[in-house]
Parts: C-alpha cells; structure tokens; sequence
C-alpha cells in the first residue's frame, strides 16, 4: 500500500519471542508433547494478540516454518 502508514514489531521484539519459543522446545525441559504444544500456543497467541494490528503475518508463517517445525520434530 504505497502512500499508507504500516505498524511493525521492533527488532527486539522479534528476538524475544524467538527466545521464548527456543526455550519451550529444548529437548532438556521434561515436557511432553501435548504440554509443550500447550505452552507453545498459549506464548504464540499472546504475542499475535499483542501485535494484531501489525503487518507480521509473513514473518511469524516464516518463524513457524523455519525454526519451530524443525525444533518439535527432534
């Protein structure tokens, strides 16, 4: 939208949520998978509600491809 005003999420925003995602998915933390599923929505839906009116769709579909699949399927 050329002309038109965006809101985006700071930098350290974004790294922030991916240390809280990193942190749920260590393999070292005595989760199941249904907890950590849990934790990992409850984290994840927080933070889209937070930053709603944003345009970070295509970052967080990138996020999820990228780092959190790989990091559920060890």
């Amino acid at each position: 939208m050329k002309g038109k005003y965006q809101l985006v999420a700071k930098k350290n925003s974004w790294e922030s949520l991916k240390r809280k995602l990193k942190q749920l998915t260590k393999k070292t933390k005595p989760y199941g998978l249904e907890e950590r599923l849990k934790k990992l929505a409850e984290v994840w839906r927080g933070w889209v509600n937070n930053y709603r009116l944003a345009s970070i769709t295509a970052k967080l579909k990138s996020l999820d491809e990228e780092r959190l699949r790989n990091r559920l399927r060890y």
